[in-house]
């Protein structure tokens, strides 16, 4: 499910020449996911190695999100479902291509596991965990929760 772009671009007789606006937006979107995604992961495993100073991750892209991680991964698969677009073989784009249309399975899927299966992703790390960590440090913890986004980073907060 989630590699639909994929199989939808790399089974399309489309050829492709040139890539238009969009493919760059896909393109630079997803790298950025990746990026986000990866280093977010080093940061975290860092500073567990570490020893887990401060009692919650606060480095790097953790200061701006709870989960970057996870939104690179979704935002990984959003850009390349748009970049299946321009691979249509549907006189019109993918815009009226039913195809097209079935592969935004992958990135509402990936939001799915990533946002509300209870033993996965923000449920789980949202959840009865956090006592914890407001067993530990309550006013840090809080002021934390409070002042980061949950997922997008930089938006709507500090």
């Amino acid at each position: 499910l989630i590699s639909m772009p994929l199989v939808f671009v790399n089974s399309s007789s489309v050829l492709k020449t040139e890539l238009s606006p969009l493919d760059f937006i896909a393109i630079i979107g997803f790298g950025l996911g990746v990026f986000t995604e990866v280093i977010s992961d080093i940061q975290k495993a860092l500073w567990v190695k570490a020893g887990r100073n401060g009692g919650f991750c606060t480095v790097g892209l953790w200061a701006f999100s709870r989960h970057p991680n996870y939104f690179g991964e979704i935002l990984q698969w959003w850009c390349a479902w748009i970049f299946a677009y321009s691979s249509s073989e549907v006189s019109g784009g993918g815009v009226v291509d039913p195809l097209w249309w079935g592969c935004i399975v992958s990135p509402l899927f990936t939001m799915h596991i990533l946002l509300n299966i209870p033993g996965t992703g923000i449920t789980h790390a949202e959840g009865k965990n956090l006592k914890r960590y407001y067993d530990k440090f309550p006013s840090e913890y809080s002021e934390y929760r409070s002042n980061t986004s949950v997922l997008i980073p930089f938006i709507g907060y500090r």
